[in-house]
């Protein structure tokens, strides 16, 4: 059994999903009052409304998938172990590029960063094999 696993992924897939919140009903109306002031405009705009709802909804998506994965992660499946792996290094990913364009380690996409890390952390450090 990988309870700290467990635990580990429900956390981030939680926070994940919690921050779907703010993302999508504050952080779009941000969007469109940069619209509406110019500092968008053009092309752009129509861009940025769809990957800001593109990133919504998979912001919600991999929190809920990670709820999925859960169970699996508990009982030391392989396939579950493999789709943390990669959400992991998806999100480890994302916040090292953030912090190489913001060139500023700690910020605002940082928190991806650690949650990357504990997802990677629940398939190595803490994991046990079901083939025990």
């Amino acid at each position: 059994m990988n309870k700290v696993s467990y635990y580990l992924v429900v956390v981030v897939g939680l926070l994940t999903v919690l921050q779907f919140i703010p993302h999508a009903f504050m952080g779009f109306p941000a969007v469109l009052e940069h619209i509406q002031k110019g500092e968008i405009n053009g092309t752009a705009i129509q861009g940025m409304q769809m990957i800001w709802l593109y990133s919504s909804v998979m912001m919600l998506l991999s929190g809920i998938w990670m709820f999925f994965l859960a169970k699996p992660i508990l009982e030391g499946k392989h396939v579950a172990r493999i789709q943390v792996l990669y959400l992991s290094i998806g999100l480890i990913a994302f916040g090292l590029g953030c912090s190489y364009i913001a060139q500023d380690v700690f910020n605002a996409m940082f928190f991806f960063t650690v949650e990357g890390v504990l997802l990677l952390l629940a398939v190595t450090l803490f994991y046990k094999s079901d083939k025990s």
